[in-house]
């Protein structure tokens, strides 16, 4: 699975969630709209070059998945 296509499906699970906003990631940290923040994380995502900020990435995703 590439990139767009783990990004596409990630966010259809996360979506389907129905995550109420404004919702808490980590203690003081608050997301106010969903759809900016899954933005910021795609573009984030499919951007980077370093294995490290990649794997960063990935794993945000995965918490959100996780909620």
């Amino acid at each position: 699975m590439d990139k767009q296509q783990y990004i596409t499906s990630a966010f259809d699970i996360i979506r389907a969630k129905n995550l109420a906003t404004p919702f808490n990631l980590d203690p003081g940290s608050k997301v106010p709209d969903l759809e900016k923040y899954l933005n910021s994380l795609k573009s984030a995502y499919l951007n980077s070059i370093d294995p490290r900020i990649e794997k960063l990435f990935h794993d945000k995703i995965e918490a959100l998945k996780a909620l």
